[in-house]
């Protein structure tokens, strides 16, 4: 993969927090591409009728963390592997979709 540099000015509190990384740039890529996939997603849903609402996703994230605070860590690390594994799969086939039907 080829890298390019980027010069960017951020508030004061983003500089800080990133001077706190151990690798900013890892940091800040990992962001982006956390943020896109989300986008990503977000369209996917509006796409098939759906929304994403605030009150939505707080609800969703409450679930979540009720369910994590059950499981052990080892089991919700490896739930989230299998996530992003199958995430990561759909988004390496992504140029390979299936016809609507």
């Amino acid at each position: 993969m080829t890298k390019r540099r980027v010069t960017i000015s951020v508030p004061s509190d983003v500089a800080e927090a990133l001077e706190q990384q151990p690798n900013a740039s890892a940091y800040v890529t990992e962001t982006v591409r956390a943020r896109r996939n989300f986008e990503q997603f977000r369209d996917l849903v509006a796409e098939a009728g759906g929304q994403l609402t605030e009150q939505g996703m707080a609800a969703a994230r409450a679930r979540r963390l009720a369910v994590e605070a059950e499981w052990t860590p080892e089991r919700v690390a490896a739930l989230r592997a299998r996530v992003r594994d199958h995430m990561t799969a759909e988004l390496s086939n992504g140029d390979q979709q299936a016809p609507a039907a």
